[in-house]
């Protein structure tokens, strides 16, 4: 396992199931577009879309069980629906801590989310956190999502600091992977006894306020 970064210059923290306790809206949001074409949805299918942009969410959702219409109108079919939903979403626990402590630390915060810009803008005026985080990489913006490392490392080129100083912030395994392979320290917030060895050096963390105490001490 990879050793702990104390007072980072800058993190880097994907949005769904991570900053935003959304998990749950989503996968309402893919069950409701599934079955208005008549398919149930499995939760292993939903835990393998934790990471890929969602236009890609959608491409392989089609590809999986061939569904009526074109990419474009599927795609917006699924946005809607999300948009419908996303309003309920609250920061998870301790990420307002989490965020309000980088800055007062001096430190970047970047959200890497495959959700989009627009979107994740939004969630974070209503939220009121947008004075938090100083930029987002977006799905919007990318060729390859995650695990793909292109995300991280497209943040990364954006943050005015060495390697060395930056840590990523995840949920899934998708995302950890993505964040290892652009070469940077990452902490996986989960409260399952995952194999470090699955993870390729993945650091574990309970929650993001145990991650406050790990990088800044308790308050």
């Amino acid at each position: 396992m990879t050793t702990s970064l104390t007072s980072p210059r800058a993190i880097l923290i994907d949005l769904d199931g991570t900053l935003a306790d959304s998990l749950a809206v989503m996968r309402v949001a893919y069950q409701q577009f599934l079955e208005g074409f008549q398919v149930q949805g499995t939760d292993d299918e939903f835990a393998s879309l934790n990471g890929p942009p969602l236009h890609e969410v959608v491409r392989r959702l089609n590809a999986n069980h061939s569904l009526a219409g074109d990419t474009d109108a599927l795609t917006a079919k699924y946005f809607h629906i999300i948009d419908q939903l996303y309003d309920g979403v609250s920061p998870s626990p301790g990420a307002r801590e989490l965020l309000t402590k980088a800055k007062e630390h001096g430190c970047l915060v970047c959200i890497v989310t495959s959700n989009s810009t627009k979107r994740t803008q939004a969630w974070l005026a209503l939220v009121d956190l947008e004075q938090c985080v100083d930029f987002i990489v977006s799905g919007d913006e990318v060729k390859f999502g995650k695990p793909h490392p292109e995300p991280y490392l497209l943040a990364s080129q954006r943050v005015d600091c060495p390697i060395t100083g930056i840590i990523a912030v995840e949920d899934s395994i998708q995302g950890a992977q993505s964040a290892i392979g652009a070469g940077l320290k990452t902490y996986l917030v989960t409260s399952l006894n995952e194999d470090p060895d699955v993870l390729h050096g993945a650091m574990l963390v309970r929650s993001l306020g145990c991650l406050v105490n790990d990088l800044w001490g308790p308050a």
